[in-house]
């Protein structure tokens, strides 16, 4: 067996990679002629910059490993193309980014932002704070993530409604709707939260007629893929006051051009896409290709696999 680790990988991680595959021939390079070199040859990849180019030469690959969640920017025709299963990091953000929701959706309720801002001052400003209790949050995708979400919405005191592509009922959430029903569940939302993968079904699901729909004291947060959302409605909607705020992680260009207006908006704060950052990262996703790589050589299904067609 061969495995090409094209990911910034440490020694502890390699040594981890050679314990559960002790017979394996190892690969560590970033260089792409190293890459193109050993791809043919590859049963296992980890890291996401492999050649897509060369994968219909790779007649034994058997799964890449890449250490994201979202794969929306993997899914060429190459790849959809070739049997090789694609391993995500499905799972191990929930924590993260659910406590980096309750950050945006916290600061926004109780005007953080201005309440620095007068601190930067020395002034001594009282604000009017809102509560998350008794409001309801609307989480537009309910997989790992929002369920994390949602289970610590309800700790709050919030009513939790949510939309799935295959609803079920789960504890963190009063209830759960098909995506179909979207439109029915906006209106309702003090908060909306944005967790879903970008998909052609996803892709500007949020757009002018949506946030129309919207309470004008609504505040939408985007920890999902900027493209979600139409951001250019979002824009005018944030402009002409259709609602009320939002918390964003994600945009459609990213870096945010400097020149674009959710920078100078009040009602606006901005992550740089870091939602998903924790300590010990790597080690989460090392967890799972270890894993993967014993039940490859039992012969036993993979955990992780990506629906190529479906896009998650």
């Amino acid at each position: 067996m061969k495995i090409l680790v094209t990911h910034r990988a440490t020694e502890a991680h390699i040594a981890a990679i050679r314990e559960a595959a002790p017979t394996a021939e190892i690969v560590v390079t970033r260089e792409p002629d190293e890459i193109a070199a050993h791809m043919p040859t590859a049963n296992v990849i980890w890291g996401s910059n492999y050649l897509p180019e060369l994968l219909p030469q790779c007649k034994d690959l058997a799964f890449i490993q890449v250490s994201s969640a979202g794969v929306d920017r993997l899914l060429r025709p190459e790849l959809l193309e070739h049997p090789v299963q694609l391993i995500n990091a499905r799972g191990i953000h929930g924590t993260t980014i659910a406590e980096h929701v309750f950050l945006l959706m916290l600061a926004l309720a109780r005007q953080f932002p201005a309440l620095q801002q007068a601190q930067q001052r020395h002034e001594w400003t009282r604000l009017q704070p809102q509560l998350l209790a008794n409001k309801t949050l609307g989480i537009i995708g309910y997989g790992s993530i929002g369920r994390a979400i949602g289970q610590r919405a309800k700790a709050f005191g919030m009513r939790v409604l949510a939309t799935r592509r295959h609803p079920a009922p789960d504890v963190g959430a009063d209830e759960v709707w098909p995506h179909s029903r979207l439109h029915e569940l906006l209106p309702l939302c003090d908060y909306i939260v944005l967790a879903v993968p970008l998909t052609a079904e996803t892709r500007h699901m949020i757009g002018a007629k949506e946030l129309s729909l919207c309470k004008p004291s609504a505040i939408l947060i985007n920890i999902a893929r900027g493209s979600v959302v139409d951001e250019a409605a979002l824009i005018a909607a944030l402009q002409a006051g259709t609602i009320k705020g939002a918390g964003l992680d994600v945009f459609e260009q990213e870096p945010l051009p400097a020149d674009s207006p959710l920078w100078d908006m009040p009602q606006v704060i901005i992550t740089p896409h870091v939602a998903g950052h924790m300590p010990d990262y790597d080690e989460n996703v090392v967890a799972i290709l270890l894993e993967n790589l014993r039940r490859y050589q039992a012969g036993e299904p993979l955990i992780n696999i990506v629906d190529k067609e479906a896009g998650y």
